[in-house]
Order: structure tokens, then C-alpha cells, then sequence
């Protein structure tokens, strides 16, 4: 991804999007600063050969999912 001249985005792993679900999402006490919306996004941590794990952001939990779920969000991110 390209975007805003820069060039490094990624996906995040499951326990850095678990911590932006704590620090700056909606499981904050500052509130849901850094403007995530309540789905659920891919990490890039793998659980098995056909899923990997998501983070919710409606509900705080992680959990395992297929691959080919399509209804899942993205949001990439850049070193903090």
C-alpha cells in the first residue's frame, strides 16, 4: 500500500491490534481515538493453514476465522 507518500503500511499481528483496541479504539478511557469503526479487522497472525485471527472492535475479543471470510475489514497501519 501506497498511500499519503509513504510506503511502509502493514497489517497488523493480532497483539499489536489488541493494543490499539486498548490504547486508542473503542477500549480506551480516552475514547475511540483513532477512529475505528465497530467491525471486526484481520491481523496478519495466522491460526492454522485456513484462518487467521481477527480483532473486534465492537467487542474487544479476538478470535480465529477463514481466510475466505470477505466480510472482515482491513486497516493498515504504520510504525508508532
Amino acid at each position: 500500500l501506497t498511500l499519503g507518500g509513504y510506503s511502509d503500511w502493514f497489517l497488523p499481528s493480532k497483539d499489536e491490534l489488541n493494543k490499539m483496541y486498548w490504547h486508542i479504539g473503542q477500549g480506551s478511557q480516552l475514547g475511540n481515538i483513532g477512529g475505528f469503526a465497530n467491525v471486526d479487522y484481520w491481523t496478519s497472525s495466522e491460526e492454522g493453514f485456513n484462518n487467521a485471527w481477527c480483532q473486534s472492535f465492537n467487542y474487544g475479543y479476538q478470535f480465529g476465522n477463514n481466510k475466505n471470510n470477505f466480510s472482515v475489514s482491513v486497516r493498515a497501519v504504520r510504525a508508532f
